[in-house]
């Protein structure tokens, strides 16, 4: 029926809301959607309340709260779909104010400065060209094993995100720039395992874990100098979208959750000199 769950979820699979995004992510969304359209499809979207959304939740998270969250946000991004793209007239987003259930058992932390350094002087250096290709380029780990000679061309490296399906053109770090150019090429991927063959995320997780636990370090992960790129970057000054521009996080929520760790006297001070330079009449500076 028009207007109802089901007839919006056939038109969002068939939109390039959907069909851009990466394939792990269609599949994750397809099997979600396939459910709420077979237990929920035929009511009517202007029906739908927050105590509606709660018992979706609920009925999902008893088998997967991971799957009951993204149930949420697929019904957000479905109602903004329907009132933007297919003409509804519908009230407030129902799952604003409803509460997510899926508990995160820890989040990766950034890499404190000394521990960068110990890992860089201590460790093997395959692992090594891993932590600094992932300190200057912010990607996950999915991605940093998938990077090739042939997308490097001695300035940029292009990227393709394999989560979000986004392409990225990330400019060289010239410490980077001059830590490939001096490394071997032994594969096409630029990481490689102790026998020169490509690594998976896992593998290269695994490796870097064991190498800070021979260390005596344990609580950091290599995801957390993803975190520690985007805090480089703001406490250099650049801006949300320009942060995004490195990483490929799509909304400034996840920039704000990556580089939460910025120094806050630095960008207040940077903020009440552009402050007083305005107030002076003083044109502003290059960066300001």
């Amino acid at each position: 029926m028009p207007g109802s769950l089901a007839w919006a979820i056939e038109r969002f699979l068939a939109s390039p809301l959907y069909n851009e995004r990466a394939e792990t992510t269609k599949r994750n969304y397809r099997r979600i959607l396939d459910q709420l359209r077979e237990s929920y499809g035929a009511g009517l979207l202007r029906d739908l309340q927050p105590r509606h959304v709660r018992k979706i939740r609920n009925d999902i998270a008893d088998k997967s709260t991971t799957g009951a969250d993204i149930a949420m946000s697929l019904i957000s991004a479905l109602w903004e779909f329907a009132t933007e793209q297919l003409g509804l007239e519908l009230d407030a987003d129902p799952t604003h104010g409803v509460k997510r259930v899926h508990k995160v058992a820890h989040e990766h932390e950034p890499w404190p400065p000394e521990l960068i350094g110990r890992f860089l002087r201590e460790a093997r250096p395959s692992l090594c060209w891993a932590v600094k290709l992932a300190l200057y380029t912010g990607q996950r780990r999915s991605d940093l094993v998938k990077m090739k000679w042939s997308q490097f061309d001695g300035e940029f490296i292009e990227v393709r995100q394999q989560k979000t399906g986004a392409s990225l053109s990330i400019p060289c770090h010239k410490e980077l720039r001059a830590e490939l150019e001096s490394m071997p090429r032994v594969a096409d991927t630029i990481l490689v395992g102790e026998r020169g063959a490509p690594l998976t995320g896992s593998s290269l997780s695994v490796m870097v874990q064991k190498a800070l636990r021979q260390m005596g370090v344990d609580g950091y992960a290599i995801h957390g100098l993803r975190k520690n790129a985007a805090v480089a970057l703001a406490n250099a000054g650049c801006r949300d979208f320009e942060i995004m521009a490195i990483t490929g996080h799509r909304t400034l929520a996840m920039v704000a959750h990556y580089s939460k760790g910025r120094d806050q006297r630095l960008h207040a001070r940077s903020a009440m000199d552009k402050l007083e330079r305005a107030q002076s009449g003083k044109p502003k500076n290059r960066t300001g």
